[in-house]
């Protein structure tokens, strides 16, 4: 979790928490391919290949 910004930090929370990318940017006031920009980082940078491992990932690191 160290390795991830603040932004991608918030945006993989949302997005464990079941959020949808359109949901997450109209909460954040982003552009849903930010939202996609986001979570593509973060799914390279934890190691992880979807949506699905999100709330593992992040629930181990916490």
């Amino acid at each position: 979790m160290a390795a991830l910004t603040v932004s991608e930090r918030r945006v993989a929370r949302m997005a464990a928490d079941g959020l949808t990318n359109r949901q997450i940017a109209s909460e954040l006031v982003v552009t849903v391919k930010a939202v996609e920009w986001h979570l593509s980082h973060v799914y390279r940078k934890l190691g992880i290949s979807s949506r699905g491992s999100l709330s593992e990932t992040l629930g181990a690191s916490a």
